[in-house]
């Protein structure tokens, strides 16, 4: 019995894990950082009036401190995608439409979004990407211009405002 567990604690202790470092597969090298910070904003799907589904959704990817999200949405179905990478970004969104499509990024520092819409139309769209330092956008309304429309926010310390105000 004695030497059986000899044994037993002899091959345990000759266990290892291999050493990938040498060989050019550790997990660092499998991904490089580029590529690893455009994984979840290509995960995201694009929104379009034929893929909805009749459900409200909305993700949130957070990655550093101090980000806020706040959304008052009603709709009949909604997909709504918000990346913030960083700290102090910030998202408000109060939009009343029949189809919601949102997608926003903000990769940085201090970024703010706000989607005002209260009309109620048949689809609100916004589609925002924020890089760069202290970027202000604020988007009031929607119509037919605003469903194409991608605002792309690159630099520090930039304001947009966009109305979109129907008559």
């Amino acid at each position: 019995m004695f030497l059986f567990i000899i044994l037993l604690t002899g091959q345990i202790a000759f266990a290892q894990t291999p050493n990938l470092t040498n060989s050019g597969k550790s997990p660092d090298n499998i991904i490089s950082r580029t590529e690893q910070l455009t994984i979840l904003p290509s995960q995201m799907i694009p929104i379009d009036s034929r893929n909805m589904s009749l459900a409200n959704n909305v993700y949130i990817v957070q990655i550093g401190n101090y980000n806020e999200v706040t959304s008052n949405t009603r709709s009949r179905n909604s997909n709504i995608n918000l990346y913030q990478r960083g700290n102090n970004n910030n998202v408000l969104l109060n939009v009343t439409a029949r189809t919601i499509g949102e997608s926003v990024i903000q990769r940085g520092y201090n970024h703010s979004f706000i989607n005002l819409s209260s009309n109620k139309v048949n689809f609100n769209r916004a589609r925002a990407i924020q890089i760069g330092r202290n970027q202000k956008l604020l988007w009031v309304g929607s119509n037919s211009i605003s469903e194409k429309l991608m605002v792309r926010m690159k630099g520090n310390n930039q304001r947009v405002i966009i109305r979109n105000i129907k008559r």
